[in-house]
């Protein structure tokens, strides 16, 4: 049975600087002579997964009289350029695809993508009579899959414990579960020289008064434990950093 880890007496609460988000609204391209489209990335909100699926706005110009999307495998596409050249493959886009409703003009659209896994490829084709032209991005889905039961110290919180890890590919990720409270998960991006960083994430529901409780930060991984610096924050400010010591299981890396 997992066990969780507890604080055995508060932290002075330090008093830090606040983080703000703005997300990027997309702009239309500019009046071309050609039907074009820009294409831009977000990660989608819940209930959507964002390991898997992906938020597009789609700005098209005024050029465009109606636009189709497909999303393939990198190497699905691949083979379909090359038996058929990339005009054969807009066209077997508007046959395949999916037409983006309301994008006629200048005018902008969300399409949500779902269920990738692996490389892929979404091209989308805006249209105008026998003019189109073709905009691609590319996304890279993961696959989780358990590794095991491994351990945890935590300094924040005084205490060890056992945690559930995960694995994922293509890209190499680490996913401890619930290692603070069931439910809040945390992620550990791994680069190729073994260098750790952990995104800002919430781990905790509410700490004391203070409500989520999220870390952020970096380290390393060596042999098979994760060593990171994580910084605790609320929403009123920051606790400090922290060193915090995640040990997978025997059998990895």
């Amino acid at each position: 049975m997992k066990k969780y880890i507890y604080s055995l007496f508060m932290m002075i609460l330090a008093v830090g600087g606040m983080i703000s988000c703005s997300e990027e609204e997309g702009t239309n391209p500019g009046n071309d002579s050609r039907p074009n489209v820009v294409v831009y990335q977000f990660a989608p909100e819940a209930p959507y997964n964002a390991d898997n699926d992906l938020l597009l706005r789609i700005a098209a110009n005024s050029k465009v009289a109606e636009a189709y999307y497909l999303a393939e495998a990198t190497t699905d596409k691949e083979a379909h350029i090359a038996s058929m050249g990339k005009d054969g493959y807009m066209d077997y886009v508007i046959k395949n695809g999916t037409k983006i409703e309301g994008l006629s003009g200048a005018s902008d659209s969300d399409v949500t993508v779902t269920g990738m896994v692996g490389e892929y490829i979404i091209t989308v084709v805006a249209v105008n009579g026998n003019d189109k032209m073709a905009t691609e991005t590319t996304f890279t889905g993961l696959k989780w899959e358990s590794i095991g039961i491994g351990m945890l110290s935590s300094s924040f919180f005084g205490g060890e414990g056992e945690c559930e890890f995960y694995k994922a590919s293509p890209v190499l990720k680490y996913k401890a579960i619930g290692p603070f409270e069931e439910g809040y998960d945390i992620v550990f991006d791994v680069a190729d020289n073994n260098s750790v960083t952990v995104a800002q994430q919430a781990v905790y529901s509410s700490y004391g008064s203070y409500g989520t409780l999220y870390v952020s930060g970096n380290g390393a991984l060596q042999s098979n434990k994760i060593t990171v610096n994580l910084t605790f924050r609320v929403s009123a400010g920051v606790f400090g950093a922290f060193t915090e010591t995640f040990i997978l299981p025997a059998t990895e890396p």
